[in-house]
């Protein structure tokens, strides 16, 4: 707790009830939730209204429990006309539930929608609350996470979980079972992609790149194999407090918050409680999964077949952390480069190793080995250490490296093909 009540009065951000407010703001006193789930809204009604929001409140009923939907309805000052119109048209029907006021908070309200669920609507659509336009999702799930976790510091939320998922998601009945099957810190939703629209091929596609790059990390061992999609994740209230909450990017926010959590707690992927996310076109962030799957559109478009990773790249990732272990258990402080080199690119990379080992050395690989080695007493310590600054984000560099100088993209076909070899 105490690392939670250090993020509130630290990190969280303005709206988010302070000291003693947190016990006192909450509009309902007997009220209390057993479940919590937050979801950013940016121009997307009738998709969240028809099929999103329903399947939250059948998953609630389910399991006869109380649950609190906190919906973060966004935009920011270069949004364009329609995400208002189509924000302002959930605030509108939200207004055919009972509500009650949030005190000192106007952007702030509670609707009681079913006998299972209420929701706690930020407006965040509506002068002066708007975001900046450098925010956005991340900006959206922070506010409304932080929130969630003010209110489980009080007897109004008793939730193991943060939820959070999106606009386009629609649930499976059983997910909230997820948290009654593990004790892990963070839990992932399994989910796909279902739709009819024009672009559904390169989806499935982009859906497909992004479960190869997991596989493949899968093979190489590496600890940050896992996808990192915001509409799948759960994060027990601890674990969201240790990372400082969800980073407030307009994309990618899921990726560097996992990056993050993985580090301080453990992951579980659930097989329960499959999230389905529907296909549309989106531009909401510049990268992810609306740009990728623009990408391959545009590749199909041109009678072009789509590029995955040579697999060849994880075999040298492989062999990289099968390094990370061999120096974590022998004596000296100094990495031997060239040899090290060699060792990462063998099987591999045959000739030329100059430009991997200048790969490596950008990275800050060898300082990584060799910092470990001296600020950490044990072989445990020291894995611990490597593998922790030889995170997701440096591996994907890594990968990107190695396809820029040695193994550029190969035809999708051929990856799979290659990879099953």
């Amino acid at each position: 707790m105490n690392s939670i009540i250090k993020y509130l009065d630290t990190y969280a951000e303005p709206e988010t009830p302070k000291g003693l407010f947190r016990s006192t703001f909450f509009p309902i006193k007997e009220k209390q939730y057993q479940f919590c789930v937050v979801v950013p809204l940016y121009g997307e009604a009738s998709l969240w209204l028809e099929h999103g929001l329903k399947s939250l409140l059948d998953a609630s009923a389910q399991e006869h429990h109380q649950t609190l939907i906190i919906a973060v309805i966004n935009r920011h000052e270069l949004s364009e006309p329609w995400i208002q119109e189509e924000n302002d048209s959930i605030l509108k029907y939200l207004e055919r539930f009972p509500k009650r006021k949030i005190a000192d908070f106007n952007q702030m309200n509670l609707f009681q929608i079913s006998p299972s669920a209420d929701l706690l609507a930020l407006d965040h659509n509506t002068e002066p609350y708007l975001f900046h336009s450098k925010e956005g999702v991340g900006k959206a799930r922070k506010v409304g996470c932080d929130l969630a976790l003010a209110l489980a510091t009080t007897p109004h939320l008793r939730c193991k979980y943060i939820h959070t998922t999106d606009g386009d998601a629609v649930v499976d009945k059983d997910y909230f079972e997820i948290e009654t099957t593990t004790q892990a810190d963070i839990l992932l939703h399994p989910y796909v992609h279902v739709g009819n629209y024009e672009q559904m091929k390169a989806l499935k596609i982009y859906e497909n790149s992004l479960r190869y790059y997991v596989t493949g990390l899968k093979y190489a061992k590496s600890p940050y194999a896992h996808e990192s999609l915001g509409s799948t994740i759960a994060t027990t209230p601890d674990c969201y407090a240790k990372v400082r909450g969800f980073p407030k990017r307009n994309a990618a926010e899921d990726f560097y918050f996992l990056n993050k959590a993985v580090k301080v707690g453990k992951l579980h992927q659930s097989e329960k409680g499959l999230v389905k996310l529907i296909g549309r076109k989106s531009h909401r962030v510049p990268f992810g999964t609306g740009v990728g799957t623009e990408k391959v559109w545009q590749t199909l478009s041109k009678n072009e077949i789509p590029k995955f990773y040579d697999p060849k790249s994880f075999e040298v990732l492989k062999n990289l952390i099968f390094e990370i272990e061999q120096w974590s258990q022998t004596p000296g402080t100094q990495p031997d480069k060239i040899k090290i080199t060699q060792s990462i690119g063998k099987g591999t990379i045959q000739t030329d190793i100059s430009k991997l080992k200048t790969l490596l050395e950008t990275l800050g690989f060898f300082s990584i080995l060799e910092t470990a080695k001296l600020q950490r007493k044990n072989s445990e310590a020291i894995l611990k250490h490597c593998h922790e600054s030889w995170d997701g984000f440096k591996t994907l560099k890594f990968i990107h490296g190695l396809r820029d100088n040695y193994f550029p993209e190969i035809e999708m076909g051929q990856a799979l093909i290659g990879y099953e070899a």
